[in-house]
């Protein structure tokens, strides 16, 4: 063990040394001319400032593309182009500042400018295509709103506006409001799209699978999984208020916080549920789904999750962040819910690689 110890100080010092090294000879003005000028070099010069300038700007970056949603811009484009004054008329924004703002999001990728026109450009038609996507652009003027004082929020020294936005969460079902429920199911139910379709592409399905979909809200993802399976049999466990009129599938209210997982499935899934709770919470979830489940049953998680070896922006930076401002939540790396998992008793876990791991990371288990 002495000797172990003594070579894993050895090798942190020795990297301590090589990352202390480097960083001097980076940060010495006449190696970075160097490197600028040099053609081997320069291009990797020039990224490495583009990145920097990038993380001072990408606020702004932010608020244009909010000003797009928000003002209408974008709706209007869609509708064939316009002149930078009628453009201007449609928003109520002075031509100056629309000038200004669709040159901005000329330099984004929203519009294109033509012969004195604004065109809607690719990446502008996708955020309008995109379901849900226009309304948690909006959504996240209350997160930039607990990020106003960075300092204040990673010290956890105030109060945050996103987690008066997720009652929800906290699971006491009969103290919400039913304005604050249907809050959360629209938005949920319209962001879920995307999540569910990368779900459903990545495990497979059994025509007679009778599959429950814990924490299902209004049931985007059951409907989205009847549409491509329409002989399943599905049903959807969440809180009073949650559910939607006219859906395919049965609604059983309830809540996984203080009632049992109802039994007789054959599959339960949770799409962007642990997320949002702490550890112990999503430990008592899963052991509930597992005591749920006969031998042989399935578990199925999808969620946004943090990198394993290498953190990375979605995960590790804008999910972690973000249900670090719920209060409640807590992003995990696929190791980690796997972890929770064996822990409990379950099997056969199988991490699927993701089409889109920015939208979601799909993880199965199965009960011995």
């Amino acid at each position: 063990m002495v000797q172990r110890s003594s070579r894993f100080d050895l090798s942190t010092k020795l990297l301590s040394w090589w990352y202390n090294q480097k960083n001097k000879l980076i940060k010495n003005i006449r190696v970075q001319d160097f490197f600028a000028r040099f053609p081997i070099t320069s291009r990797v010069a020039r990224k490495e400032g583009e990145a920097i300038f990038q993380l001072m700007t990408g606020f702004v970056d932010t608020q244009i593309l909010f000003t797009f949603v928000k003002s209408g811009a974008l709706r209007h484009l869609e509708a064939g182009s316009l002149s930078i004054e009628e453009l201007s008329d449609k928003i109520g924004i002075n031509i100056k500042s629309t000038e200004i703002l669709c040159r901005a999001g000329y330099a984004l990728g929203f519009v294109r400018l033509k012969s004195k026109k604004i065109f809607l450009a690719r990446r502008g038609a996708l955020i309008l295509s995109l379901p849900g996507m226009m309304e948690l652009i909006e959504h996240h003027s209350i997160f930039y709103a607990d990020l106003l004082d960075p300092i204040s929020f990673f010290r956890g020294e105030k109060e945050t506006k996103l987690s008066k936005f997720w009652p929800y969460v906290f699971g006491q079902a009969e103290s919400l409001d039913s304005v604050d429920v249907s809050r959360y199911s629209d938005l949920m139910s319209k962001s879920q799209f995307m999540v569910a379709r990368d779900t459903i592409a990545s495990i497979k399905v059994r025509k007679d699978t009778k599959w429950l979909d814990v924490g299902g809200g209004s049931g985007a993802f059951a409907k989205e999984l009847v549409n491509k399976h329409s002989s399943l049999k599905i049903s959807v466990f969440d809180i009073p208020g949650s559910s939607a009129d006219n859906q395919p599938h049965k609604f059983i209210p309830g809540s996984f916080f203080t009632d049992e997982i109802p039994t007789g499935f054959d599959t339960v899934s949770c799409i962007r549920v642990l997320y949002d709770h702490d550890d112990q919470t999503v430990f008592d979830l899963l052991t509930k789904i597992y005591s749920s489940l006969a031998v042989g049953g399935r578990i199925v998680i999808s969620e946004p999750m943090l990198g394993e070896l290498s953190p990375n922006k979605w995960g590790d930076t804008y999910f972690a962040t973000y249900t670090y401002a719920m209060k409640t939540g807590k992003t995990r790396s696929p190791s980690q819910v796997s972890e929770l998992l064996e822990k409990i008793g379950f099997s056969k876990i199988k991490i699927f690689p993701s089409r889109r791991p920015f939208v979601t990371t799909v993880i199965e288990a199965y009960k011995n």
